[in-house]
């Protein structure tokens, strides 16, 4: 199921169906896994989860690699999912896996970066086209400065799509292009949603300014957690402790930064080292947690692999993942697995049942110079 260090090449660019990791499998599963992922082929056992990368890349984005995201799913009897962040390309993955369009309403964002939050007028507007009626729920930090916070974020998206919405009174319900702003700490650790057996908690992270934060994802006895953007960073090693699947942001070095991007090295080391997490730190950090599983995610891959696995492993022996668009992992009692999936990239809405039922808006009166435009053809 591991890629062998001749095919990580290929590997940034989608060529292959294995997993980039030291060992893809920890423990001994006790339900049946294929080697690849197939939208649709398992159902979750309860008490199991499967976390999903929608994007792995970096800010640059690529074809390669959407920009940043995970979807997390639970074996509940509800099924419920979970976004966390929505970088630019991660929906046309979602799309790939089958899931309900309508119940696409939970978000929760590590901070408001342009490479984590491309897709939210997606989400508000097509996918309300498609078929969700129900609001989108976001949580995310605030901040010293309300203006910064979530809540305007979120208060502002809606004003930028108040024409989509218009566009679609009396066609269908606009109730789905609501979004709730669920504001959270930005300093200390909390509990911000207990629903239906999951639990999630968030933690500070250091990237950039006050807001930025990290999510721990607690579900049938089972930890995810989630650092978001971050520099190393002491909230991410207390809320890792005992986790099943720690999912850690890291750049590339900042000489291969530099190299790969053509900035300078001064420039690169600013941009890495001084706002994110970097291979030799990540191997620290893991050793300091000790995850059942590592996962690194946020990386470039176009530089290549094996030094970041060099750089890591002078500090951490254990089992680490290296993430690519749609690298799946199930994290169960007995094992966590890592797989790619293999989908249709050309998939249609998948449609489910919606909590609400609301009528559609009446239908407004064209605009009178349409009359004389409008050919008759």
């Amino acid at each position: 199921m591991t890629a062998t260090n001749d095919e990580h090449a290929s590997l940034a660019r989608g060529a292959s169906t294995a997993p980039i990791a030291t060992s893809a499998v920890v423990g001994t599963p006790s339900l049946a896994y294929g080697t690849v992922f197939v939208p649709g082929a398992e159902q979750l056992a309860p008490g199991e989860l499967r976390v999903t990368v929608l994007g792995s890349g970096d800010p640059w984005i690529r074809r390669s690699q959407a920009s940043g995201s995970l979807l997390v799913e639970v074996g509940n009897a509800e099924k419920d999912f979970f976004f966390f962040d929505l970088g630019s390309g991660a929906l046309a993955n979602f799309d790939a896996l089958g899931l309900p369009v309508e119940h696409t309403t939970k978000v929760f964002l590590s901070h408001l970066h342009a490479d984590h939050i491309g897709d939210i007028p997606g989400l508000m507007g097509s996918l309300a086209k498609a078929g969700r009626v129900d609001p989108v729920e976001i949580w995310g930090g605030g901040s010293e400065d309300p203006a910064l916070g979530l809540g305007s974020f979120v208060e502002n998206m809606g004003k930028a799509m108040a024409w989509d919405r218009a566009s679609l009174a009396g066609v269908r319900p606009t109730t789905g292009f609501d979004a709730v702003a669920h504001e959270i700490p930005f300093d200390r650790p909390d509990m911000v949603y207990d629903r239906n057996g999951v639990r999630i908690s968030s933690f500070p992270a250091i990237h950039g300014l006050s807001g930025a934060v990290g999510y721990a994802i607690e579900y049938g006895g089972r930890k995810v957690v989630f650092s978001g953007d971050t520099r190393p960073c002491r909230h991410v090693v207390q809320a890792a402790q005992g986790a099943d699947l720690l999912i850690h942001e890291c750049f590339q070095s900042p000489a291969v930064f530099a190299r790969a991007t053509g900035l300078p090295l001064e420039t690169a080391v600013h941009l890495t080292r001084f706002a994110h997490t970097i291979p030799e730190q990540m191997g620290r950090i893991l050793d300091l947690t000790q995850p059942r599983m590592g996962a690194i995610w946020h990386l470039d891959l176009t530089p290549g692999v094996d030094v970041v696995f060099d750089e890591v492993g002078a500090n951490y022996r254990g089992p680490v993942t290296i993430t690519q668009d749609l690298t799946v992992f199930n994290v169960t009692e007995e094992s966590v697995i890592a797989r790619q999936a293999t989908v249709n990239d050309a998939a249609s809405p998948v449609h489910g049942p919606s909590k609400s039922n609301p009528a559609p808006e009446p239908m407004p009166a064209p605009p009178a110079w349409w009359a004389d435009a409008l050919l008759d053809v």
